[in-house]
């Protein structure tokens, strides 16, 4: 587990599942509020932890549909009584093995439908502090970021030196690109925590990511 802090705005990560998925808990220290974000698998350590914390009020946020991320949403669901939020894009994901490319893993999942559906510039509350989800498509068609003021859960839209594969059923490279820089590049500087992979910044991503120039001629 690695921890990303920003005064009571603590930010836990954990790799979870085959494929590696960073699993975020999000809490404020001062309040019993939180976030997990992208639950890829049953994890016992983080039921713990959350326990430990004694944390009531969880949300299960999803930045997408596809089936890595969302292996252990009715497993958390089930024993947090806590509500699921995907993006109203995405939502048809959940329960159709075709779309959430489950059936391809040997392991189709139908999952229930998120209790919330969220949408482009909406707010969430975590204690004291504001998180916005902004809606970056291209990955799939309903991928969200999660943005605090001094970082940004990205999902699988970007990643150190790269960014979300566009070649799955809904996928556009060159949309992914424009929303990127649009919806992310234009922020100040932060900490960017994707959802496979080590963490980067938008400072280090603005100036070295090839996909940003001539890869897309943009």
């Amino acid at each position: 587990m690695i921890s990303y802090r920003n005064g009571c705005l603590v930010c836990e990560r954990y790799i979870l599942g085959p494929m590696e998925v960073n699993t975020y808990l999000v809490y404020d220290e001062n309040s019993n509020q939180a976030l997990l974000v992208d639950p890829a698998e049953e994890s016992q350590q983080i039921l713990e932890r959350i326990s430990e914390l004694d944390l009531k009020e969880i949300t299960i946020v999803l930045t997408h549909g596809h089936a890595d991320h969302i292996f252990g949403v009715d497993f958390f669901r089930s024993r947090l009584k806590a509500p699921v939020a995907i993006s109203k894009e995405d939502s048809a994901m959940l329960g159709d093995p075709s779309l959430n490319l489950s059936c391809y893993l040997g392991d189709a999942i139908e999952v229930s439908p998120a209790e919330k559906l969220l949408q482009d510039g909406e707010k969430i509350q975590v204690g004291s502090q504001t998180g916005e989800f902004r809606l970056v498509p291209g990955h799939t068609p309903g991928g969200m970021v999660l943005i605090f003021d001094h970082f940004v859960l990205s999902g699988d839209t970007l990643f150190a030196g790269s960014i979300g594969r566009s070649d799955f059923p809904g996928g556009d490279g060159k949309i992914l690109v424009e929303t990127i820089k649009k919806k992310i590049f234009s922020l100040a500087d932060r900490k960017v925590l994707p959802g496979h992979g080590p963490e980067t910044t938008i400072k280090e991503e603005k100036n070295n990511n090839p996909f940003f120039g001539t890869l897309f001629n943009i």
